[in-house]
């Protein structure tokens, strides 16, 4: 949104708060201004802050060996893998906290708590013989816990990708690997549908819902790598849904991208019986059916619609990549012959064409906001809001 600059006097903070309550965009009270500590300066150059970070990745690589070759023993035992690793994780939260701007403290701490994790998650297995679903669902919940509780954004991207990805792997492990990709996609739409719900606590889930996006991506992929049979134990070859569990991770997805499309739409206050409503679920339907035929198709094009629905570029772009990624995967595979193909891609490309074709019809084209601008010695002074 861009509010215009008055000529010849900067705008205060209180002009501008009436302006953002002209346009119904805040309420209430003008908040209080921040008053800046000693200690708040400009950011360090990013090369500086990359040096940082790797030098924080090496220090705690040479410590993580030194007390490895020193305490060789804990591999030997689950239990003291478990022990060492809760307590590596434990110290990474308490650098997490006390060096929350420090970038080197930041990477170190991150390097440590994925030590820990894998000494955590090495002793979980082992006591689990490495079979069955338990510590695959013990795994999902200890990183839950980790991505609520670590202060730290790509901690908890990590943290909630790995949760997902656990969950997923016990699903398959008790023959519901149909399963996961329903629940991955719920769990995106729950986050960034509802991102101004989430606002007061903005530092916990957006890091979440970018680390489902990740993991929602990554099981809509397994299918394109094979069946993963490795993985799955007796139930899951011989359950029922195992010939199946492909059509069931696309019908899932596909009801939660009919259900986010309800849900754009009442938010924009569009009925679903209006003509740009039959569009819109029409559009989503014919784009639903058609991943049945290119697996991955719905997932991507969930997470780009949630991107742009938020105006979040980062999800857009993951959306996008992901898109091109799935489709170049479809046309090149053997599994189909070239005219099935060709008849998929021509109808995804028209439906998406015929779509914007209505939209700008029912629509009209689109006009530019010339509200924000205030023409200043020929140049625009605007300010973002």
């Amino acid at each position: 949104m861009k509010i215009a600059k008055p000529k010849g006097k900067p705008m205060t903070r209180a002009e501008l708060w009436r302006r953002l309550q002209g346009r119904a965009l805040v309420d209430g009270e003008l908040p209080p201004a921040s008053t800046p500590t000693p200690t708040q300066g400009l950011p360090s150059p990013w090369y500086v802050r990359v040096m940082l970070g790797v030098a924080g990745w090496i220090g705690a690589l040479f410590l993580l060996g030194f007390v490895g070759a020193v305490f060789a023993v804990v591999l030997r035992s689950a239990g003291a893998s478990i022990l060492v690793g809760g307590l590596a994780c434990l110290g990474a939260y308490l650098i997490f906290r006390a060096a929350r701007e420090n970038d080197f403290g930041t990477q170190f701490g991150l390097a440590a708590s994925l030590a820990g994790q894998s000494l955590v998650m090495f002793g979980l297995f082992d006591s689990f013989k490495f079979d069955g679903a338990s510590a695959f669902f013990i795994a999902c919940l200890i990183e839950i816990g980790l991505a609520l509780l670590m202060p730290n954004f790509i901690h908890r991207v990590l943290s909630s990708w790995a949760a997902m990805a656990a969950l997923s792997f016990g699903l398959s492990k008790i023959g519901l690997h149909g399963v996961a990709p329903g629940i991955a996609a719920a769990g995106v739409a729950l986050v960034w549908l509802n991102e101004l719900r989430w606002i007061s606590a903005d530092a916990v889930w957006r890091p979440i819902g970018y680390g489902l996006v990740l993991a929602l991506l990554q099981i809509a992929a397994m299918p394109l790598a094979g069946e993963f049979d490795w993985l799955l134990s007796s139930a899951g070859r011989n359950g029922w849904l195992y010939p199946h569990a492909a059509q069931i991770g696309c019908s899932l997805i596909a009801a939660v991208l009919l259900m986010s499309v309800l849900r754009l739409l009442a938010r924009e206050g569009v009925a679903p019986a209006s003509g740009i409503g039959i569009a819109a679920i029409g559009a989503t339907v014919v784009l639903a059916a058609v991943s049945y035929f290119a697996p991955g198709l719905a997932a991507a094009l969930l997470v780009l619609l949630l991107g742009v629905a938020a105006g979040n570029r980062a999800l857009a772009g993951l959306g996008l990549l992901a898109l091109g990624g799935f489709v170049s995967h479809y046309y090149y595979q053997l599994q189909q012959t070239l005219l099935l193909k060709s008849m998929v891609l021509a109808v995804s490309g028209a439906m998406l064409l015929g779509a914007r074709a209505a939209l700008n019809r029912w629509l009209g084209p689109a006009q530019e906001d010339h509200d924000g601008y205030d023409g200043h010695d020929g140049h625009e002074e605007q300010i973002n809001a």
